[in-house]
């Protein structure tokens, strides 16, 4: 892994200066709170003298609140697997409960933008496959009688 550059060098010199800069044109459009933040982020810079690997750091917290308050709203608790790497989950994993609630246990180290999207595509499955059930239901309802797998044989056949 190359080494991270020092405040001593001048490219580092002129990052540093190039992301202060851009911190303080970000605040003249940011509310009071969100100014307090870029100072804290400014003032890391500053003691690190590596833009890059704070910008890195603050995108990868921000994602982790992200997921948290998507998981939340969604009434899904998050949990990181502890298993090896030999072991280790392909995909974040969503156990749903009768109740709605959702269990999901995602692969660890995995990037929170990463674990976000493959539960959007969890929950986006499970209300597809909810619909799926409320049809079959509203058919045997309207007098259809046959079973689930002749009922999807019908009604995923391309029209003709």
């Amino acid at each position: 892994m190359p080494e991270l550059p020092t405040a001593s060098e001048p490219s580092a010199k002129t990052e540093v200066t190039r992301a202060l800069a851009d911190i303080e044109g970000a605040k003249l459009f940011a509310g009071e709170d969100v100014g307090e933040c870029l100072d804290a982020i400014g003032e890391l810079i500053r003691i690190t003298a590596t833009p890059d690997v704070v910008f890195a750091w603050v995108v990868e917290a921000l994602g982790r609140e992200n997921l948290k308050a998507f998981a939340a709203q969604h009434r899904i608790t998050l949990h990181w697997s502890r298993a090896t790497d030999e072991e280790q989950l392909p995909r974040t994993a969503v156990v749903w409960t009768a109740d709605g609630t959702g269990m999901a246990i995602a692969p660890a180290r995995q990037r929170p933008a990463t674990t976000l999207l493959q539960l959007r595509e969890e929950i986006a499955q499970r209300e597809q496959d909810q619909q799926r059930a409320r049809d079959f239901q509203a058919s045997v309802a309207a007098g259809h009688v046959e079973d689930l797998d002749a009922w999807h044989a019908r009604t995923t056949q391309a029209p003709k």
